[in-house]
């Protein structure tokens, strides 16, 4: 087919980054609206070569015979202004994640729904995200830990919670597909959250939300004699044994430090203006709007799970 054509709604900081990775996936951005009255949008459109440019919204949804597919990236509270319509428009719509912080907003999507709307949940495409899927598929991983140091200011305010370490835990349903609560604790002084939970083929997961910890977020998983390791989800590394460090007369001690023996790394290079994952990201979506089915992309479905998770972790 000729060059598909994105229409694009929101175009803030994170629409740039979509921009740059859909224009290298092959797509042609052909219109674009911020929010009502936008006052960056004519800047925007000239920085991207957009040629159709709108105040309105509505204008885009309106014109939908004049592009392809469109991604919807306004502030999250917005995203039902337009997702009814973008149903019964039935073009391929990517949404940026996680669409709504309230599960019930999101409750109406079942599974296999709207297989043509897709959440950007980008880090599924990462490079390392991909390896440990293959690590899980391959060994036998009999525990995993995972680390969600949010930024929670103020008590009881978990906006961040639910508009970030949604991220962590859609990732830990594309890892393992199915996963319950078997005990949810409360930090002392609202600081946290300590989960363990279980997937559906038995691998307990130990899921830690230590806000506002001087930490990063992560992943371990661990077989009975390799460790992966995500930290932070953009680089992994592979351990199997063990180094011995003889004593030496700087540290008169013996160490045992992990042996490493694979790392892989989602890291953009020097200069690249793709954040990872959004390439991967782009060229699935245009497989998607040639007929192809997704295969790593979450869906509405797949949204709703998160919000519903994380909100019984944090109000249970």
């Amino acid at each position: 087919m000729t060059m598909p054509r994105l229409a694009i709604i929101g175009t803030g900081n994170i629409a740039n980054f979509h921009c740059h990775a859909f224009k290298k996936a092959g797509f042609i951005i052909s219109h674009a609206a911020g929010s009502p009255n936008s006052k960056n949008i004519k800047a925007f459109g000239k920085h991207h070569d957009i040629n159709k440019i709108f105040n309105d919204p509505y204008d885009i949804l309106k014109c939908h015979s004049e592009w392809d597919a469109i991604l919807l990236s306004p502030p999250t509270e917005y995203n039902f202004d337009y997702i009814d319509q973008l149903i019964q428009i039935n073009k391929p719509a990517l949404i940026e994640k996680p669409v709504a912080v309230n599960p019930e907003s999101l409750s109406g999507f079942s599974k296999g729904a709207y297989e043509f709307i897709r959440v950007a949940y980008n880090r599924r495409f990462y490079a390392t995200v991909q390896r440990a899927k293959k690590f899980i598929n391959e060994e036998n991983v009999i525990s995993v830990r995972m680390e969600l140091p949010e930024r929670v200011i103020e008590h009881g305010n978990y906006e961040f919670v639910h508009l970030n370490s949604c991220h962590g835990i859609d990732l830990l349903y594309y890892l393992f597909k199915e996963i319950k609560i078997l005990n949810n604790y409360r930090f002392n002084g609202d600081l946290g959250r300590l989960v363990m939970l279980e997937s559906q083929n038995g691998t307990l997961i130990n899921l830690t939300l230590n806000w506002n910890a001087p930490s990063n977020f992560q992943i371990s998983l661990e077989t009975p004699d390799k460790k992966l390791e995500l930290k932070p989800f953009e680089d992994s590394n592979i351990f199997h044994g063990m180094n011995v460090i003889e004593p030496s007369d700087d540290i008169p001690v013996r160490r045992y430090v992990p042996k490493l023996i694979e790392s892989v790394s989602s890291f953009p290079q020097k200069n690249d203006e793709i954040k990872p994952g959004f390439l991967e990201q782009a060229l699935e979506f245009k497989g998607i709007l040639e007929g192809e089915e997704a295969h790593i992309s979450a869906s509405l479905f797949d949204a709703f799970k998160t919000q519903k998770l994380l909100k019984t972790i944090l109000y249970r």
